[in-house]
């Protein structure tokens, strides 16, 4: 049978369980979340292999990593991952991590990524049986009503994960309206641009005439723009 080391380790935002398989990392979960279980048994099964507590290079590294991320000095882990899951958790998981460090988006958008958008719910599921968080960054998703939503780790940990990454990476109104006509989706569903002399709002990504730094406001979410007033965009329908 073949063997997935494991370590436990202590962090500031709890215990955590490290996995390794064929030098990738296949988990950095939650010791004690609530799907522990399930997760576990999903990852045995994938690999075909049982834990065995034991160290080596990748989990070394790992535990570097994190400990980087924590203290506000690593934007992305470049550790190789292991996913284990249906191809359709893969390509959640993969859409995950194309969140930039310091933003958030909603399962909505998450679905929209993935070119399937009535699928929010599976969305959401398969944001929760994530297995390697940190790294893949499920803690990014909130609800489109601009609340916390779930996580594995409990909503305490989210809040505190998401004010480190703001804090150090939050972009100002200014830099938000320089990447305006960039055409770029980068940042497509993590804000909104509004422009108070149409009263329309739309995606970064709008090809549409780039508006007057005066006339521009910002929102987190589609709920915001709504409710100030606000209308969809309908050449780039956000």
């Amino acid at each position: 049978m073949n063997q997935i080391n494991i370590q436990y380790y202590k962090t500031k935002i709890g215990e955590l369980i490290l996995g390794s398989f064929d030098d990738r990392l296949c988990l950095l979960d939650f010791r004690y979340r609530k799907m522990r279980t399930a997760v576990d048994n999903r990852v045995k099964i994938g690999l075909g292999a049982n834990f065995l507590e034991q160290n080596d290079a990748t989990l070394t590294k790992a535990k570097e990593q994190i400990d980087e991320y924590l203290t506000g000095n690593r934007k992305e882990f470049d550790i190789p991952l292991l996913m284990i899951g249906t191809d359709f958790q893969k390509s959640v998981w993969n859409a995950l991590i194309k969140i930039p460090y310091g933003a958030t988006s909603t399962y909505l958008q998450l679905a929209k990524n993935i070119n399937n958008a009535k699928a929010v719910r599976a969305v959401a599921g398969a944001n929760g049986a994530n297995a390697i968080a940190l790294a893949i960054p499920c803690h990014r998703i909130i609800n489109s009503n601009g609340e916390l939503g779930g996580y594995g780790g409990g909503l305490s940990v989210k809040k505190r994960l998401l004010k480190l990454e703001q804090r150090n990476c939050a972009l100002s109104d200014d830099e938000k309206y320089e990447f305006i006509g960039s055409k770029d989706t980068k940042y497509d569903g993590y804000f909104f641009t509004a422009v108070k002399t149409t009263m329309i709002y739309c995606l970064p990504s709008c090809s549409a005439k780039k508006p007057k730094r005066e006339n521009v406001i910002f929102y987190n979410t589609t709920n915001e723009a709504i409710e100030n007033g606000y209308r969809a965009c309908k050449v780039c329908k956000p």
